[in-house]
């Protein structure tokens, strides 16, 4: 008789069965797939967690995506990366996520590639945007406005969008083919770690920059509030991608590249991933509270086209 797991508590019943998976199906998991052995009320625990990030995620990037689609003026130089970057983090919340915790609780199975690929996807897929918005807020440091106005031109927005894009799908073809052990993982996590390193430290540096430009340079007086703001949300978007991000792949990677030779709980690594997820919400939730525009745009989509609820209210004078 296969082994189940079953729980009575607030009518949650997790089957993990085994043995009516094919042999191919457990060859191919075994190595880096790892079974989640927990009790059931740490399963509904994850479950619930990692479901209330999801929610945040779709509602924080489709936030973002309609802002860009009602108002085509808003945050001109940004708004196409910004619209890529929200559609990078919607492929989390509508790919990665369902099926991280359907692998969870139906372990193995074939989602556990998916949801590999679409956090690989995500994450270099945003590490081209994140180096293109560090460049426009150095230029647009030491350039005056009137020089910067004109910059940078829509070829520039394809060619960065088709270069992250391209950078995405061929660190995703080969973390799926090291997963499935048709090539040796270490050429995917010298790639990997090469290429993030590379990326934080050209991050870390423009970032460092502006900052320091910022402190103890010159203001000029032409310079707007709201684009001071899009600057200090530009690096705070960039820290959060480090921090939350780069940082914790390349160690879930180097835990894959050493065959799990770090003693952890199956509770902690199967947990530890949620903090992947955050930079899906923190990366561009500073944009909806620092920048005004967008702000209003956001209040607007949530209040008069989601709810009908009209946006000002004018009384009648006798």
């Amino acid at each position: 008789m296969p082994p189940t797991l079953k729980g009575s508590a607030a009518g949650f019943q997790f089957r993990m069965n085994v043995t009516r998976v094919t042999p191919n199906l457990r060859s191919v998991n075994s190595t880096f797939n790892q079974d989640p052995g927990m009790e059931t009320y740490q399963l509904i625990i994850l479950v619930v967690c990692y479901s209330i990030v999801c929610l945040a995620i779709l509602t924080v990037n489709y936030l973002m995506v309609r802002a860009f689609i009602t108002n085509q003026s808003l945050l001109y130089h940004q708004r196409y990366f910004l619209g890529y970057l929200a559609c990078a983090d919607l492929v989390v919340g509508l790919a990665s996520i369902p099926t991280f915790l359907y692998n969870m609780t139906n372990w193995p199975s074939y989602s556990f590639y998916i949801y590999e690929a679409s956090d690989c996807a995500s994450g270099f897929g945003s590490a081209g945007i994140l180096v293109a918005l560090s460049v426009q807020a150095l230029r647009s440091t030491f350039r005056s406005p009137t020089r910067y106005a004109g910059y940078p031109k829509k070829r520039n927005f394809y060619l960065v969008i088709a270069g992250s894009t391209f950078i995405a799908g061929g660190a995703v073809a080969f973390n799926v083919a090291c997963l499935m052990d048709y090539v040796s993982f270490f050429v995917y996590f010298y790639l990997a770690v090469g290429l993030l390193a590379i990326t934080a430290l050209f991050l870390i540096f423009t970032c460092t920059v502006v900052m320091v430009s910022q402190l103890y340079g010159k203001v000029r007086e032409t310079d707007r509030d709201e684009d001071k703001k899009i600057v200090k949300s530009v690096i705070a978007s960039c820290a959060v991608y480090v921090v939350l991000w780069a940082l914790p792949y390349t160690g879930f990677t180097y835990y894959k590249f050493c065959n799990f030779c770090v003693p952890v709980s199956i509770m902690f690594l199967y947990s530890v991933r949620i903090v992947l997820y955050l930079k899906s919400i923190l990366m561009l939730g500073f944009y909806f509270y620092t920048i005004s525009s967008l702000h209003r745009t956001v209040k607007k989509i949530l209040t008069y086209d989601c709810l009908g609820i009209p946006r000002y209210r004018y009384t009648r004078k006798n």
